[in-house]
């Protein structure tokens, strides 16, 4: 189970979605998310940090990537993580996505799994599948199959849906359909419905 962790942290980690990415107002004139973070994305590491420590949320999210990988600079998972949070704090989904799989896994910070399900559930109530699905990684560990069931279902049907994780969740739906009764499958689809409906 370790190993598919570390392969969803790895998978969390190199997608950025542009979803929610800046908000902007018409009047602020300020560029779409999308050219910023474009913007972004081919910036050295010497301008992105000059933007990232003005407090430039998306900066901090590829600054965070550029220590992750090991980009321009020596790889260093701590500063990664360091960045990501930062960007995660401001309300960045993939950022909190990448927080929450990192502190599940002790990786570039202390293991923490209360913590960590607090940043997946940000990324969640954003619309982010993946973090959906980490969650229910996490029931699904703890052998709450109803709960894991339950979030099975969201990442089926959050905003930022990526089809690769809509396939894994309906094949874990399908086993985990096998341990729990008709009721138990209505019942974690009615805490789907409220979960979405209370976001």
């Amino acid at each position: 189970m370790k190993k598919f962790f570390v392969s969803t942290l790895l998978f969390g980690l190199s997608v950025l979605s542009h979803a929610d990415y800046l908000l902007t107002t018409p009047q602020q004139q300020q560029p779409s998310a999308a050219s910023q973070a474009a913007r972004y994305s081919t910036m050295n590491i010497n301008d992105l940090l000059t933007e990232a420590n003005a407090g430039q949320a998306a900066a901090q999210f590829y600054v965070a990537t550029h220590y992750q990988f090991g980009k321009g600079v020596q790889k260093d998972l701590g500063q990664a993580f360091s960045w990501y949070k930062k960007a995660a704090d401001q309300g960045i989904p993939s950022a909190q996505l990448n927080v929450g799989r990192m502190l599940a896994d002790g990786i570039g910070t202390n293991k923490n799994m209360i913590l960590a399900r607090t940043y997946l559930e940000k990324a969640a109530s954003h619309g982010d599948n993946r973090a959906s699905f980490n969650l229910a990684l996490m029931e699904e560990q703890k052998k709450d199959y109803m709960g894991a069931y339950q979030w099975y279902e969201l990442s089926t049907r959050d905003g930022m849906l990526d089809n690769k994780v809509i396939n894994m969740s309906e094949n874990k739906k399908t086993a985990l359909a096998a341990n729990l009764t008709p009721d138990q499958i209505r019942q974690a689809v009615d805490r789907a419905d409220k979960w979405i409906q209370a976001q």
